[in-house]
């Protein structure tokens, strides 16, 4: 007997429905769809254009920076992926959110999902000199970017912020943060 073998859904573009055993369903949790400037290289005087970079948003459970709490923010670190599918599969950041008073950020990995510096998956895969911006150094200033324009916008400096992730983004975290000699 042989299965046929379909590419995971994070692969594509996934519907706003998800789709499972052939059902469409709702996804369980919610979040604010926003999207911010990026520059296509961090670490060069160049002037390179910018592109639009997706982010996901989830402020229900947050505290905020109260004078008597101080709210986290819980960053996930994306995948090679459409960030909605990462989003509607992490479970556990979504249940220590209410838990913690927490600020739920998925932000989409350039290169991936709607995140592309080229405006297009076809442009931005051409070549060597096109891929040359897909970089965890790059993935890891964008992240932190926006991590601090958040902060700055919602006047809350002081907010811890916890970053999640696995496998690649998982690595990226170890490697850059906790690996320096």
């Amino acid at each position: 007997m042989t299965e046929s073998r379909r590419p995971p859904p994070f692969l594509g573009k996934s519907p706003r429905l998800l789709k499972t055993q052939n059902i469409f369903v709702q996804p369980k949790y919610t979040y604010e769809t926003q999207y911010f400037d990026r520059t296509r290289d961090h670490f060069s005087f160049n002037d390179l254009p910018k592109f639009q970079q997706r982010y996901l948003i989830n402020s229900d459970h947050w505290v905020g920076p109260s004078p008597n709490r101080l709210g986290p923010i819980f960053l996930y670190c994306d995948n090679e992926g459409d960030i909605e599918w990462f989003a509607a599969n992490t479970d556990f950041v979504w249940e220590l959110a209410p838990r913690f008073g927490a600020m739920v950020i998925f932000p989409e990995h350039r290169y991936y999902g709607e995140s592309m510096p080229y405006g297009s998956q076809k442009e931005a895969y051409k070549n060597s000199s096109t891929l040359a911006y897909l970089t965890a150094e790059q993935a890891l200033a964008d992240y932190v970017l926006l991590i601090t324009d958040l902060k700055r916008n919602l006047s809350t400096d002081a907010s811890p912020v916890i970053l999640f992730g696995g496998l690649y983004s998982g690595s990226k975290i170890f490697s850059n943060n906790f690996n320096k000699n």
